[in-house]
């Protein structure tokens, strides 16, 4: 009985560990909320469509997202601006450009320093690191 007792208590926190996880690559759990977690000035470290590297193709993008959801874009001397949202689920990450382009994307990683993005449409993964 004595055995038993520690086993019901720690099983259940197990269960409610793995079921903590809301994105496929992580992390588990996080003490920062989504807004500061996104918050920052991101590059593309890494942009692959199907395991090939197309990360030239984004080589001067910036993207800065801040928490009052705000969005600029810049390319080289080139600005966007929008507003990006997750309102219409946890791993949905919508960005709405002034010009009326719409980009959606499903969260694959959500980290402080790391933010994984895999393009709705085009089915690009992008690897964005905090700049």
């Amino acid at each position: 009985m004595k055995i038993l007792i520690p086993i019901l208590v720690v099983l259940p926190i197990g269960f409610a560990h793995l079921s903590c996880s809301k994105y496929p690559e992580g992390p588990e759990v996080s003490l920062l909320s989504r807004k500061e977690r996104i918050e920052g000035k991101w590059v593309a470290s890494s942009v692959k469509l199907n395991e090939v590297d197309s990360s030239a193709n984004y080589k001067n993008y910036i993207w800065e997202f801040t928490r009052n959801n705000s969005v600029i874009l810049q390319i080289q001397d080139a600005k966007k601006t929008g507003i990006w949202s997750t309102v219409t689920s946890d791993n949905d990450f919508v960005i709405e450009y002034d010009d009326g382009r719409k980009e959606q994307y499903e969260i694959r990683k959500m980290e402080r320093k790391e933010f994984w993005l895999r393009h709705r449409k085009s089915q690009l993964d992008f690897h964005l690191s905090l700049k």
